[in-house]
């Protein structure tokens, strides 16, 4: 399952978010929350005061690699551009706590596992889609996903 909160700025979207994200959580669900927001508030919504989580976008290189895997018409992470599919090999992101790219770039805040896409910066907004960031490389950018039994809240 996956599920967005869209809308025009000041609607609500991270309190939605943030809400309905804690509500799964309370009901024993794994949640997974991706704030792809230009205005990267949802951890503070959640409930989370420590550091903020690491960007996606922070490390570039890693993140291609990883989600890269073993796929064969991949030759290498550089190779990777904004749009290339994943294929037989790909790694995907998964709601495994434990697995290395969760480890690396999330914080459990209020239940919910969180990640941040990263600041955007003023040639990231306007003609080009600001939601082509890192959350692109391992997810749908602005999409919310889930896999049975767990969500992926993203502003």
């Amino acid at each position: 399952m996956r599920i967005a909160f869209v809308g025009k700025g000041g609607s609500g979207k991270t309190t939605s978010a943030a809400v309905f994200s804690r509500y799964l959580a309370e009901l024993g669900r794994p949640v997974l929350a991706i704030d792809a927001d230009i205005n990267q508030h949802l951890g503070q919504a959640l409930g989370y005061d420590g550091p903020p989580p690491r960007a996606l976008g922070s490390d570039l290189p890693w993140l291609k690699d990883h989600l890269r895997g073993t796929n064969p018409r991949i030759a290498s992470a550089a190779a990777m551009i904004k749009t290339t599919p994943p294929g037989r090999g790909s790694l995907l992101l998964d709601l495994d706590p434990d697995g290395e790219l969760l480890q690396r770039f999330s914080v459990q805040a209020g239940g919910v596992r969180h990640l941040v896409t990263g600041e955007f910066d003023e040639a990231d907004i306007g003609v080009s889609c600001y939601h082509s960031r890192p959350a692109r490389w391992s997810c749908t950018s602005t999409t919310s996903s889930t896999a049975p039994a767990s969500t992926w809240s993203s502003t």
